[in-house]
């Protein structure tokens, strides 16, 4: 046999060794079938010489091929013999492994939840966790959205001026919103109140029945939802999912439907004193810096 003849047969045996771990057989596994196929009936000692694997190795890689049913074992006297099974026997293996994967494919399916896009959450704490929720509701598709806006409690929570900035932005980038104000929340120092500036700050604004005192913020657009609750606890969320937003957004519609546009409400001032006005003013300017 000629040097490049050697060459040509140790190649063929090492592609082969990568096919057969391809199709799921171990390296020492693939290595020790190959030199049974190629000695025949034969014992543990030649199978170590040929596969270049030590014998306790070779044990364990037989026991392993056995119930494959790639090797089978033999007795001739006092002799234990083993034999490379027909390698269309490989293909028997395949496919019983492909019709277990059949069986329980169904369930692998649910436990992955195929099919579906998982909803993403993100999780944010503190003042400015709450004031980035409010930064990223601007970095829209489409520059509109849909909240639910208890003013003293966003006012407290990320501070009145950054508030009324975050409406300037809006408004800045002629992006519309539609916002129920949580009339059980009014409170008179917040000025964009005045509905001369809805228009121009490109709101739409309804006000909430009393009663329904709501002090958490639900922003909705494109397919997430934002919840911001109060600066009492102090944490935010947004929720990525186009069933959920589309969920929220009916109930936002039955919400918008029963609530009253301005000129419907009864906002008067004159109860009350300028100390009153200047004690709202002061509280929330607290509560902002903490």
């Amino acid at each position: 046999m000629t040097i490049s003849s050697s060459f040509a047969i140790m190649e063929s045996i090492m592609s082969l060794e990568n096919n057969l771990k391809s199709i799921g057989l171990e390296e020492k596994e693939a290595k020790v079938y190959l030199a049974a196929l190629e000695l025949g009936a034969t014992n543990i000692h030649d199978l170590a010489q040929k596969s270049g694997i030590k014998r306790s190795t070779v044990y364990e890689m037989l026991k392993k091929l056995e119930p494959m049913g790639l090797i089978t074992e033999s007795i001739k006297g006092k002799r234990k013999l083993y034999v490379a099974s027909d390698p269309e026997k490989l293909k028997h293996s395949i496919k019983e492994k492909e019709q277990l994967l059949n069986q329980i494919l169904p369930e692998l399916k649910i436990l992955n939840n195929t099919g579906a896009t998982k909803p993403k959450i993100t999780y944010y704490e503190g003042q400015e966790g709450l004031r980035q929720i409010h930064n990223l509701s601007l970095e829209t598709v489409k520059k509109e959205a849909s909240w639910i806006s208890p003013i003293r409690s966003i006012a407290e929570s990320v501070g009145k001026d950054f508030l009324e900035g975050i409406i300037e932005r809006r408004a800045k980038d002629k992006y519309w919103i539609r916002s129920i104000l949580v009339t059980d929340q009014h409170f008179d120092s917040y000025k964009y109140y005045d509905p001369t500036t809805f228009e121009k700050t490109y709101r739409k604004i309804r006000f909430a029945p009393h009663g329904l005192n709501i002090s958490n913020a639900i922003g909705i657009w494109d397919n997430k939802v934002a919840v911001l609750s109060s600066r009492k606890e102090g944490f935010g969320f947004i929720i990525e999912s186009e069933e959920y937003t589309s969920t929220i957004k009916i109930l936002y519609e039955l919400l918008w439907n029963i609530s009253k546009p301005y000129g419907d409400m009864n906002f008067d001032n004159k109860n009350k004193s300028d100390e009153e006005i200047k004690k709202e003013e002061d509280d929330l300017d607290y509560w902002a810096k903490q």
